[in-house]
């Protein structure tokens, strides 16, 4: 029984891992690469952290059920440790550590795995493959949410997602709603935790025993909305000071963007609570009609540094690049030419040392060149398989070749030294 057990977690993966192949890696190097290209247009630099820190640094804003969420261990010396769970948690570490004040603003961004705890759930994900950026030390916290989202716009457009939208919320503004309420703690965690899951209707009914007008307003105020007249004229009626504050925060800067051309992208959701409990103000998360997971979040985060030394403001946002990918669909291939190349009639050694030798010829020349030593069955289907446009198949003299079009299914012959000099890049 015990070795029947041993060998099944060898061929399995743990619960939430999954392995990824070369096709996907480059679509997802791809994504990596457009994001990468807008974070240094825009001055950030990339900074990478320890996979594990101590489990007193990760657990720091990561909620009150931090356990339930992150992966821990013990260090060789017994101290408890755990996998980062964000990015976030250790940049902010960095920066109240090491970052001095002439340095700032500071301006980072990262491509990093984090890691969460799911339990046994099967299909929910522990590793998260994110692309990110934060704005720190920037004392005008408008113009810095400003950028951030200007950053992100100009992402996710550069990749073609379609349809998307980015919500905007606060974080005061359903503190302001549970003030109006006079809900106590217990009753707010409540609130909380039914709005995370978007159970709107368990929430309804709670509502309605306190108060069923003032309920209706709550309910109806924290749904999408692209016109923000309309929760204007929701929460018209109310004199809380975390409310209007937070609502004419959203509305300043959706204004701002609009005035800026990125009309058409925002709408305001002030139902948008994360996980983590370091966020102090605006919240956004972007959403794909196509999928039901959000492709990407963030938020300003004003206290988090200042709990590793520094009390300094900060915002940033994180794409997860696996949803990201999946909102895409695909990426036009921009690379270079890819061809198949073998020998007509296989099995020579000085032959293959010669394919090798037309394989460097070709490199230079900013080809991609897989070679093939060996025949093998169904060679068109690997090819197109693999995305290769080509399979060029070498004759015993090396003077020809010829030459197969495997998406058009076109064979031509010609000599090596036009097809070197007539290939092209791209």
């Amino acid at each position: 029984m015990f070795e029947s057990k041993k060998d099944s977690q060898v061929i399995k993966l743990p619960s939430g891992m999954r392995d990824i192949l070369p096709p996907e890696t480059d679509e997802r190097n791809k994504i990596k690469e457009i994001i990468g290209r807008e974070f240094k247009l825009w001055g950030y630099g990339e900074v990478n952290t320890p996979i594990f820190e101590y489990t007193k640094n990760i657990s720091v804003g990561a909620g009150k059920n931090w356990k339930d969420k992150l992966i821990n261990f013990f260090d060789v010396d017994g101290s408890p440790v755990s996998l980062r769970s964000d990015m976030t948690i250790p940049i902010a570490r960095v920066a109240g550590m090491r970052i001095r004040e002439n340095q700032l603003p500071a301006r980072f961004c990262y491509f990093a795995d984090s890691f969460r705890q799911s339990g046994v759930q099967r299909g929910v994900r522990r590793i998260y493959n994110q692309a990110g950026l934060e704005l720190i030390g920037f004392k005008n916290s408008m113009i810095a949410d400003i950028e951030v989202l200007i950053i992100l716009i100009n992402i996710l457009n550069e990749l073609d997602v379609r349809d998307y939208k980015i919500g905007l919320g606060h974080v005061e503004f359903i503190e302001g709603l549970c003030d109006w309420f006079k809900f106590d703690v217990k009753e707010r965690d409540y609130i909380r935790k039914k709005v995370i899951l978007k159970d709107f209707v368990a929430l309804e009914r709670n509502l309605e025993k306190k108060d069923k007008k003032k309920a209706e307003v709550f309910i109806q105020s924290l749904q999408p909305e692209v016109d923000m007249g309309r929760i204007a004229d929701l929460i018209s009626g109310i004199e809380d000071r975390k409310i209007i504050e937070s609502f004419n925060y959203i509305k300043k800067v959706n204004d701002i963007l609009t005035g800026l051309d990125y009309r058409g992208y925002l709408m305001t959701d002030f139902s948008i609570i994360r996980d983590f409990d370091y966020y102090t103000g605006l919240l956004f998360e972007v959403y794909c009609p196509y999928l039901n997971d959000i492709i990407g979040s963030g938020g300003r985060y004003d206290k988090l540094i200042k709990k590793f030394g520094k009390d300094i403001p900060a915002t940033g946002f994180a794409l997860d690049i696996d949803l990201t990918h999946k909102a895409i669909g695909g990426l036009e291939s921009k690379e270079n030419l890819k061809i198949l190349l073998k020998l007509e009639c296989s099995g020579n050694s000085m032959g293959s040392i010669k394919l090798i030798e037309l394989a460097r010829k070709l490199h230079r020349k900013g080809v991609v060149v897989e070679l093939c030593y060996e025949d093998r069955p169904g060679l068109e289907e690997f090819a197109k398989e693999k995305k290769y446009s080509f399979i060029v198949e070498v004759k015993s003299g090396f003077e020809s070749l010829k030459v197969i079009d495997v998406n058009k299914n076109i064979k031509k012959e010609e000599k090596v030294s036009d097809f070197i000099k007539g290939i092209s890049k791209g």
